[in-house]
């Protein structure tokens, strides 16, 4: 017995020394000193485990200081940690350049001390968001600096729990943004002032239009009633030089609002059906005169297979074609110019149009291909002297070829045709072609050859232009129609509801009452007879004005005496009675 009981108090003696050791070691920082517990039970060997662990859980929280003291001085954004109370605990060094606030100065106060009253809200929502997600982030929060002046921050805020789930606060880290949200408002300022800029230009484009279009409506149309008379050979070469030049003009006015559109998204493609000769003839008797003065071979190959009626847009078709043919024939001096109009046909319902035009002038200067299709470009500034033209045909061209699906390209000089010099554009369309015939105002088929209005058609002509009251009177007139006048939209009111009429064609801009205010009250009046806006505005969304203003179609200045036919036929046949 006494044996074993000295083994027993060594055995004590010895352990309370390594317990003892241990103690020292931990209390000096030494977390990583190990006592090994023997493999007997008794209270020194579970006191040497407590200790041990207590090393483990003191390493683990130096280290978890430490970590987080590294991640403040290392964190150029503003850090906050607030309680679940919102009292700050903890900033960093960066509330000092930010905010201005020391940390002694922030650290105990509530968290909404760096708040403005109108961002309470605000905190409260991220705190809801928080409860349920444990993170918001990016939120764009204005911290209150120390001098009561604002810093715009992208702030996130997460979490924090214990090892036991148990919520100890919340992280702020707020990234300054100043720089940013003054770029964005200067971004806005920016596109603001450039939309402003946009919409007076089209204002300005809009106005330029309607003061040009009314004396060129009543230039062109007089010349075509003119065209009607008799005249000598010497008069109708005069006649024809003037409607060249006049129609150059209103081509001008076209590209340029064509080009706005363009610029603006506002071009639209008509799809519709057509006849596709009758649609192409126009833009080769109007410059077969120009090449004969030139001296040019002016030559139309047209295929004779294509189909005879097809779906798409007859009128930029037209001006596809008449830009590139008129281009040619200013650019070519001598030779020819050869237009060549073919189709491929996918199936019975598809027609890939093929437009070629080739002339044998002056070329495109290599340096210039690159830039061929830009807006005011030409060959260079002595071509633009020398050729004149404002740069915009092959322009419009290429938007207009794009809108309609199709491609344009061009080889100079034309190799593939054997020449040296000139040069070819190549332009491809997809149309639809109907699986029944159709007919259209485009059909010269479907198209009187004498139109005339039936006898006693009552027309009021409302402007306040003599000269285009005039034209429209004799143009009307020449149609078999009966027609009165009044001088502004109130006349028009009162004549309309103590007269009877077939049809109203109304101008817009008119003193006294404009247009769309005679139309609005006509209607309240209970008018029915079609109401047709003939105006020189001629942009999509001034159309659309007409038409929520009660009026049953458009006529654009300038117009020809078949078109204002045309139009008026249409809109009495869609609105009967």
């Amino acid at each position: 017995m006494p044996a074993k009981d000295n083994t027993n108090d060594e055995y004590i003696r010895k352990r309370v020394d390594d317990i003892s050791k241990l103690i020292y070691e931990v209390a000096a920082g030494n977390f990583d000193y190990k006592l090994k517990q023997r493999d007997v039970e008794g209270e020194l060997e579970g006191l040497i485990g407590g200790i041990n662990m207590l090393g483990e859980e003191l390493k683990a929280s130096t280290v978890s200081r430490d970590f987080m003291e590294s991640i403040y001085k290392g964190v150029v954004d503003i850090l906050i940690i607030i309680t679940p109370d919102q009292t700050i605990d903890r900033v960093n060094d960066a509330v000092v350049d930010h905010l201005g606030y020391s940390p002694q100065d922030l650290i105990g106060r509530d968290f909404k001390t760096l708040l403005s009253t109108e961002d309470f809200s605000f905190l409260q929502d991220i705190q809801q968001h928080l409860a349920s997600n444990g993170a918001y982030h990016n939120a764009e929060l204005r911290l209150l600096r120390k001098d009561k002046s604002r810093l715009e921050t992208s702030a996130s805020f997460s979490s924090l729990f214990d090892n036991q789930k148990n919520h100890l606060g919340t992280i702020v880290i707020a990234k300054d943004i100043t720089h940013i949200k003054e770029t964005e408002r200067e971004l806005k300022k920016a596109k603001e002032k450039a939309e402003a800029a946009n919409k007076a230009k089209s204002h300005f484009l809009a106005n330029m239009s309607h003061e040009i279009r009314t004396p060129l409506n009543g230039m062109l149309g007089f010349l075509e009633l003119l065209g009607g008379t008799s005249l000598d050979t010497d008069q109708t070469e005069y006649l024809d030089m003037i409607k060249t030049s006049g129609q150059s003009l209103a081509k001008l006015l076209n590209d340029i609002l064509d080009l706005s559109k363009v610029e603006n998204g506002k071009l639209n493609i008509e799809h519709v059906p057509f006849n596709l000769k009758s649609s192409i003839q126009p833009s080769f008797q109007t410059y077969s005169y120009l090449a004969r003065e030139k001296g040019l071979d002016f030559i139309l190959d047209v295929e004779p297979d294509l189909p005879e009626i097809v779906i798409g847009d007859p009128s930029r078709l037209t001006q596809i074609l008449t830009n590139l043919i008129g281009n040619s024939l200013k650019f070519t001096q001598e030779g020819s110019v050869f237009i060549r109009v073919s189709g491929s046909r996918k199936d019975n319902h598809h027609l890939d149009l093929l437009l070629e035009v080739t002339d044998t002038g002056v070329g495109i200067p290599e340096q210039m291909r690159a830039s061929i299709f830009d807006s005011f470009t030409q060959a260079d500034t002595s071509t633009t002297r020398k050729f004149g033209g404002a740069g915009l045909g092959l322009a419009i061209t290429k938007h207009l070829v794009a809108l309609m699906g199709g491609t344009i390209k061009f080889e100079c000089p034309p190799i593939s045709k054997n020449q040296d010099n000139g040069t070819s554009f190549f332009v491809e369309l997809p149309l639809k072609v109907p699986t029944s015939p159709e007919r259209s105002e485009h059909d010269p088929a479907a198209t009187k050859e004498t139109p005339a209005f039936p006898k006693g058609f009552r027309v009021l002509i409302v402007d306040d232009n003599e000269i285009n009251i005039l034209l429209a009177q004799k143009v009307l007139e020449k149609l078999n129609a009966n027609v009165s006048l009044a001088r502004d939209g109130k006349q028009a009111q009162d004549l309309a509801l103590e007269q009877r009429f077939d049809v109203i064609l109304m101008d817009i801009q008119m003193p006294v009452m404009d247009g769309f205010e005679a139309s609005t009250a006509l209607r309240k009046a209970g008018y029915q007879a079609p109401i047709i806006a003939l105006s020189a505005n001629v942009y999509p969304e001034e159309i659309k004005t007409c038409f929520e203003n009660g009026m049953n179609g458009h006529i654009g200045k300038p117009f020809t005496v078949d078109g204002i036919f045309n139009k008026i036929t249409s809109v009495i046949n869609e609105n009967p009675g």
